[in-house]
């Protein structure tokens, strides 16, 4: 229990006081902290005449959605007095500072539904602020509305462009675009229908500013390139270093496969279990799963001449600048050549087609990582509501990224204190 004690909202003093509360933690049945007001004020002037009256015609019990404590609604319970004057005998409800007239949320309470929708679907959210479903999506496509169309954003200096598929791999693919100016900064920045060329350049061409873009990631697609070309040809065309490596260990895979015909079952088996480690970085396994992949070296030749060039081809992004990255591609293309892998022949193939714009990477070093794993995050979104639209689909991830943003600024901080501290000890030693 509670001792009464005041409220204050914007530095007013608020006309009621909490007599006590009872908290329902996260994961139990109605969770959520109930705040049981006395309101405090004797009486109000009359909204018709203007006198002061203090008799009270009648209580209504009302319930509140006043905000949210540890991911659970604050529900407030109070009675609602409806006066009468004694002058004109005019009746009225008492006017509530903290709260719109015929509303059962505060301002901060909407906010707090509408941060709940970033990690939990419509149905869940409604069902812990005693609301539909319904009522939610509604709430949130209303936020979502407020935003500023695309032509009236800052158009952000680094881009990252790329498509999803809301059922992976397969089904209608999406565009995508993300801000990668600033880490801190919410990053969805275009979610469209259509990743059509014709649509990509549309979009571009309503950036308010195209001049102030300096660079744009993308995958290796020409419709991408093309746009970008002409919309932004001011702009640095960059191949996202996730789809190079991707495209090495693909072509590793198939080499993988062609050797695995020529085991033994028992071998097969074991292959398939160990598939994982032929294309993760070699630095970063630990000595068991080294130890397991120089038994396969010794198995099978190709696949250990494979895994070579693999590894050669995710040391280029571990390059310091432009002169060594183009002479380990050279010494990369050797090993190519010298071998008769026709997976990484193609490859090859691909790389000379794209080296321009995978070496501008050294120029300016964005990536469409966390691009990736943002699109994992609307994927799973999506899963939760088996299926959204796509403005409720935006709707939840513009709020996720709001949500996190000032987490992001906190962290990003911290690191740049780390870094300016080892500095200065470097300096000072």
């Amino acid at each position: 229990m509670l001792n009464h004690y005041t409220m204050t909202s914007d530095g007013k003093k608020m006309p009621f006081v909490i007599s006590h509360q009872v908290e329902v933690p996260f994961g139990f049945p109605g969770a959520g902290l109930y705040r049981y007001l006395q309101l405090t004020n004797q009486g109000v002037h009359c909204p018709d005449c203007g006198f002061w009256t203090t008799k009270v015609h009648e209580y209504h019990p009302k319930q509140v959605i006043a905000g949210c404590h540890n991911d659970t609604p604050i529900i407030d319970h109070f009675n609602h007095r409806r006066f009468v004057c004694d002058v004109c005998h005019h009746t009225f409800m008492e006017p509530l500072p903290w709260l719109k007239p015929y509303q059962r949320i505060t301002v901060i309470g909407r906010q707090a539904l509408l941060h709940a929708t970033a990690d939990r679907t419509f149905k869940a959210v409604g069902e812990a602020f005693g609301r539909s479903g319904q009522n939610v999506r509604v709430h949130v496509l209303e936020d979502f509305s407020q935003q500023p169309e695309l032509s009236e954003r800052s158009t952000p200096l680094l881009i990252g462009i790329d498509e999803i598929s809301l059922a992976k791999g397969k089904g209608k693919y999406r565009l995508v675009m993300y801000d990668l100016s600033i880490p801190w900064r919410p990053q969805l920045f275009v979610m469209h229908e259509s990743r059509r060329k014709d649509e990509v350049i549309k979009l571009l061409q309503e950036l308010p500013q195209p001049e102030r873009v300096l660079a744009v990631a993308i995958d290796m697609w020409r419709g991408y390139k093309t746009a970008v070309q002409t919309v932004l040809p001011d702009a640095t065309v960059v191949i996202d270093a996730f789809h190079v490596i991707q495209a090495s260990t693909k072509a590793l895979g198939e080499v993988r496969k062609v050797v695995q015909k020529s085991l033994s079952k028992e071998q097969r088996d074991a292959l398939k279990r160990d598939k994982d480690l032929f294309a993760e970085d070699f630095e970063e396994l630990t000595k068991e799963q080294k130890e397991q992949l120089k038994q396969w070296e010794k198995t099978s030749p190709e696949l250990s001449q494979a895994m070579h060039i693999h590894q050669k081809l995710r040391a280029l992004y571990r390059c310091d600048d432009l002169e060594e990255a183009l002479d380990l591609l050279i010494d990369w293309e050797k090993k190519i050549l010298d071998s008769s892998l026709e997976p990484f022949q193609e490859l090859l193939k691909t790389v000379w087609n794209w080296l321009p714009e995978i070496l501008n990477r050294f120029h300016y070093r964005i990536s469409n990582a966390k691009t990736e794993g943002k699109n994992n995050q609307v994927r799973t979104m999506n899963q939760q509501g088996f299926g959204y639209s796509i403005n409720s689909l935006k709707a939840r991830m513009q709020i996720k990224e709001e949500k996190t943003a000032l987490l992001k600024w906190r962290k990003y901080q911290d690191r740049c204190n780390r870094r300016l501290n080892q500095n200065e000890s470097r300096i000072a030693s």
